[in-house]
């Protein structure tokens, strides 16, 4: 019986909600789009107030205005879909959309040009400095495998590749001042 009771309150509870949100619902739009500028966002957001409002219908005191009510979540709604639209507003202006192509390109073929030098500035170097970039870099070998390998101390080859770095990185940017690049 008890139950019945229950059954019969929460049908009598949403019947009430449902004649309330229909009765102001136009006044709740008007409401809503005194806040967003258009009326598709509008209608949006009236969805989520209306779900809203029903989840939180067990709050309502049925002795107050349900449009003031209402209206209160109702702004609560749009404040919070204006800051996820704030947070997402990060666009960027057609110039610097462009700048930044150009930039990326020209990044994209300096690289390319600088890959090649590279390729040049290696093939100079002994073929034992060779095998040991070769190593580190194509095979992906630690330094104690290689130092394993070659019977060399690993601080020796620890050394070796930072002047092997430093060289290669002058070769490359002497050739492309003498390029113009």
């Amino acid at each position: 019986m008890e139950q019945n009771l229950n059954e019969s309150q929460a049908l009598q509870g949403s019947e009430l909600f449902v004649a309330l949100l229909t009765k102001e619902h136009s006044r709740l739009l008007g409401f809503i789009l005194t806040l967003v500028p258009h009326r598709h966002d509008a209608e949006d957001l009236l969805q989520k107030v209306s779900l809203t409002l029903w989840s939180k219908f067990g709050e309502y005191d049925s002795t107050r205005d349900f449009f003031a009510w209402a209206s209160k979540v109702a702004f609560f709604v749009v404040c919070n879909h204006r800051r996820a639209l704030y947070r997402r507003r990060l666009t960027f202006s057609q110039e610097l959309l462009d700048v930044m192509s150009r930039e990326r390109v020209d990044h994209l073929e300096q690289q390319g040009t600088r890959l090649d030098l590279l390729v040049t500035c290696v093939e100079k170097l002994a073929v034992d400095d060779q095998r040991l970039l070769f190593q580190m870099y194509a095979e992906n070998f630690s330094i104690k495998d290689i130092a394993a390998t070659t019977g060399k101390a690993v601080q020796t080859l620890y050394n070796r590749l930072g002047i092997l770095r430093r060289n290669l990185m002058q070769c490359v940017q002497r050739k492309l001042s003498v390029e113009g690049v």
